[in-house]
């Protein structure tokens, strides 16, 4: 046989051997630069596995890295696939829900490095994980130690056998998501996401949340009852390039009794100001920004602004959390996993508030769990990075808030909202900054005035260091009420043999009133506080660990009296009940005055079949004396996916009574209604009601208002249009078809688009990235190329975005390139770099087989050139003879084209 050289290596690579060289150079999966305790991997270590449980396939292709004995598993489609409730913030690498019937709670941290399950530590060592740009990947026998699963890989068979260990939500439900068989596509697809823009507008069309009580109270009438009307309401829109929200509500008789309003912008890049930087700028209803030494964050009607990170705080300045709740709704704050304080019921302002809580050095973790009256349980969280107040070298950061405190901007009570007695109205300003020096020294100072809850004004100052020694976070600081009082605070924080701690002492003189103090009293000078924050995990047999976190706290007034207290806080689980546990220390001496107080309190929850959600509560007192002071109960049963019924009984053993409550909630289409009532037995008091929660948003596919689940004023909003792109232009024109049956999931929600391709969502949180995930694997189409599964932008309560989804038709394009032997007969020409350029620049490679055919699959429609890779023809002195260009249609019609190869150098013929 008689061939050119070049030929003969073209055929010898397709026969042989690899072909010369890669299709495409390898690409590192991770979006970005791996965090710590992540592996890099390249897209040919790309593994599909099939993943049966229970004997049935629920996917045929899921995507996997590494050693196929023990392969790396995206979490996120994992969870979805068992219907495990996990949020998945890959920018973050966080994962974080609850798992198990008895719900426990876990938080997968990759940049720290470690997992909390139910308060338990999980090391995460490299290589056990990979963060790609829309999912978290964990090696396999890690997930089964953190999900309750076996997982046993046939690693000839590229088959994953999951075997339950606890009842899973998907076989509780006696659902099986075969029809996700071929959910992941390939690693292009997957490491993509649709990112919708939603920037602020001057005005958008408002959102609106209500919720309406009638009813009937026993007692409080002329007659001894009287009927009651209650209503709240929230609306929240853009307004003058800024996030508006309003919230009003009445009391029992229908009369507007408090009511704030707030503007709010925010920049996660932290250009607010342009080049001058800024993360976030309020008016109206706010909150001041609390200081090391002065004055503690307090609300009431003004501005604030500040250019410091959202995810970002100082291990020496506690934080304050604040958010939306409900009328009926309990909140319950847990850092680490650990309980560390609840609230029953919303304050006067429809909010929960959980203040001055103090963190440790490190990643903590911080989850607001809500439980609504109708047995709702919503979980938002969020991963806050604590450092010693360090800056980078250059780097200037600014705090700054004005309010009249504790006077709302329409004023419709005398009530004091903070427990305030006195100063209500007064000026109460802030201001803090900081600058980096070095990499290792940062300077800040602060300035206040406030009026504290004595009545008494202040102005101070204060000037300080942060800085490291030996590994431990070191703040020095300096402050002056500009008179006689004066302060020095020096504070150590870091982590020592497995326990992360908070060191502090402050000494007063002149009479410095540190309202920022937990333990401040207005009527007593201070000489010196010190507080100690720590947690651990105490080792026990055969488990993790038990978390264990503690304060404690130490005053000194210039009165001779002392302030001693203490507590302690732990979370575990016990079969299937999370147990969280209790106990406070307090002693106070005045004088020959002195007061010794020992309580302790305990919780239970537990999940039974996902039906029954059972929650205990109980309060003790220790000293003085030894009794139980509460005992309460609560028991939620899911009747269906419509209806719910609660059940609760509370104890007060010094007030001798006992409460019962009852209610039953049908959750409509576009809203939820709740008949119930509660009694006290001993006062025979009782009430009796109706409750309506509905909300009400514009929806800009139907162009027009319409009725939803509540949610659309305390949360983003979505309105997603999916069909058939035929032309490829990314928006609907006249003719392309809807696509209904795509299922859309956020927010802990799922809806699937109707007969008009049309999906509307609401509950996406507020102030954050929020992501929605779109399933096409149940609507009927085929041949397509569908966007990205992942839709991310930014959420902001009231805004709904407009979502298009369109799906391109796409057809099977044939290459063939041959080339002319001797004889004048043309034959194929093997492991040819092929590439397929559209008129737009975007480039598909492909590489010919033994036959000189290439096939390019889902090429959507339009016009493209078939080209050689030009790397390859210069090195192979080869080329085209005639330009070939092709006509993709949207018809799905398979395409045919062909090429015939020249060489650039006379050949020299052989023999073989």
């Amino acid at each position: 046989m008689l061939t050119t050289l070049g030929i003969l290596a073209l055929a010898t690579a397709g026969s042989s051997g690899p072909p010369e060289g890669p299709v495409a150079p390898a690409q590192h999966v991770e979006a970005s630069a791996p965090a710590q305790g992540t592996a890099s991997y390249s897209a040919s270590d790309l593994l599909l596995f099939s993943v049966q449980l229970d004997g049935t396939t629920i996917s045929e292709a899921l995507t996997a890295y590494g050693d196929p004995a023990d392969p790396l598993l995206p979490l996120g489609e994992l969870s979805r696939l068992l219907e495990i409730p996990l949020d998945i913030d890959v920018a973050n690498g966080i994962a974080s829900g609850r798992v198990g019937e008895g719900q426990r709670p876990i938080t997968i941290d990759l940049k720290s490095g470690q997992a909390l399950i139910g308060g338990k530590v999980v090391a995460l060592i490299p290589p056990d994980s990979l963060i790609t740009e829309t999912d978290i990947y964990l090696r396999a026998s890690l997930i089964a130690k953190l999900l309750p699963l076996r997982i046993t890989s046939v690693a000839d068979e590229m088959i994953l056998t999951l075997e339950a260990t606890e009842k899973l939500p998907l076989q509780a439900q006696r659902e099986r998501l075969a029809r996700m068989a071929g959910l992941a596509g390939a690693p292009e697809q997957q490491d993509d996401a649709l990112r919708v823009a939603t920037p602020y507008r001057w005005a958008s069309a408002p959102s609106f949340d209500f919720t309406t009580e009638l009813g009937y109270n026993s007692e409080g009438g002329t007659s001894g009852g009287r009927a009651v009307t209650r209503f709240e309401g929230r609306v929240a829109a853009d307004l003058l390039q800024t996030g508006f929200s309003a919230w009003l509500a009445t009391d029992d008789q229908g009369k507007p009794s408090s009511a704030r309003v707030a503007f709010t912008r925010r920049s996660e890049e932290g250009r607010l100001l342009g080049s001058l930087g800024g993360t976030s700028a309020s008016a109206g209803d706010v909150f001041t920004p609390p200081q090391v030494i002065g004055a503690r964050s307090l609300g009431g009607a003004g501005f604030v602004f500040s250019s410091s990170r959202f995810d970002e705080a100082s291990v020496f300045q506690r934080i304050n959390l604040r958010g939306e709740l409900p009328i009926g709704y309990d909140a319950e704050l847990y850092v680490n996993d650990i309980l560390r304080s609840a609230q029953r019921g919303s304050t006067a302002q429809g909010r929960y508030e959980f203040n001055d809580i103090p963190l440790v050095r490190g990643r903590n973790a911080l989850r607001v769990v809500l439980y609504g009256p109708r047995g709702e349980r919503l979980e938002r969280t969020r991963v806050i990075n604590v450092g010693g107040g360090q800056l980078a070298a250059g780097k200037t950061t600014v705090d700054l808030g004005v309010v009249a405190q504790d006077r709302t901007l329409i004023d419709l009570s005398d009530a004091n909202l903070s427990g305030f007695s006195k100063g209500k109205g007064d000026l109460r300003a802030t201001f803090n900054i900081a600058h980096g020096i070095s990499e290792h020294m940062t300077v800040a100072a602060g300035l206040s005035r406030f009026t504290d809850f004595g009545g008494t004004a202040h102005t101070m100052g204060s000037l300080g260091t942060r800085t490291s020694l030996m590994g431990l976070a070191v703040q020095a600081d300096l402050a002056s009420d500009f008179g006689k009082g004066r302060a020095v605070s020096l504070g150590l924080a870091g982590r020592i043999k497995g326990i992360s701690f908070l060191g502090r002492h402050v000494e007063y003189g002149g009479g410095f009133a540190d309202e920022a103090n937990t333990l401040f009293d207005p009527g007593r000078a201070m000489r010196r506080y010190s507080e100690v924050v720590f947690d651990l995990a105490v080792p026990l047999p055969g488990s993790l660990g038990l978390p264990v976190s503690g304060r404690f706290d130490r005053a000194e007034f210039s009165d001779g009296g002392q302030t001693l207290s203490a507590r302690a806080r732990t979370t575990a689980n016990v079969g299937q009940t999370l147990l969280a546990i209790g106990a406070d220390y307090s002693r106070r001496t005045q004088g020959s005055f002195s007061d010794t107080r020992i309580n302790a309190n305990l919780g239970a929850m537990r999940l039974i079949d996902y039906k029954w959600q059972l929650r205990a509560t109980a309060d003790f007192r220790l000293k003085p004396g030894t009794r139980l002071e509460t005992l309460g109960f609560a028991a939620d049963r899911a009747i269906g996916e419509r209806y719910s019924l609660r059940l609760g009984a509370t104890r007060n053993f010094s007030g001798h009574d006992t409460a019962l409550q009852a209610g039953f909630t049908a959750r409509l289409p576009m809203a939820t209604a709740t008949f119930g009532g509660d009694w006290s037995t001993s006062q025979n008091r009782w009430r009796v009601g109706v409750q309506l929660n509905f909300g009400i948003a514009r929806d800009p596919l139907k162009g027009r208002y319409r009725m939803t689940p509540p949610g659309p004023a305390n949360g983003a909003s979505a309105a997603l249009l999916a069909f058939i792109d035929a032309n490829a232009n990314g928006t609907r024109d006249a003719g392309e078809e809807a696509v209904p049956g795509v299922v859309i999931q956020g927010g802990g929600l799922k809806t699937v688009t109707d007969a008009k391709g049309r999906a509307f969502v609401t509950g996406l949180g507020d102030g954050t990235m929020t992501t929605l995930r779109a399933d096409v694997s149940g609507a009927d189409t085929m041949f397509v190329a569908p966007p990205p599964q992942n839709i991310t932008f930014a959420a902001r309560a009231g805004n709904v975005a407009q979502i298009a989804y369109p799906m391109v038709p796409t057809s099977e394009l044939v290459a063939r390139i041959r080339f002319r032997g001797r004889e004048g007969a043309l034959s194929g020409l093997s492991a040819v770099k092929l590439r397929l350029v559209s008129t737009k620049g975007v480039v598909v490679q492909g590489m010919t087989e033994f036959d000189g055919t290439a096939v390019f699959d889902e090429v959507k429609p339009g016009r493209y050139a078939l080209e050689i890779d030009p790397e390859q023809a210069i090195r192979l002195g080869m080329h085209l003879k005639e330009p070939v260009f092709v006509t993709v249609g949207a018809d799905g019609r398979s395409i045919d084209a062909s090429g015939e190869v020249a060489f650039n150098q006379p050949t020299q013929m052989v023999s073989r």
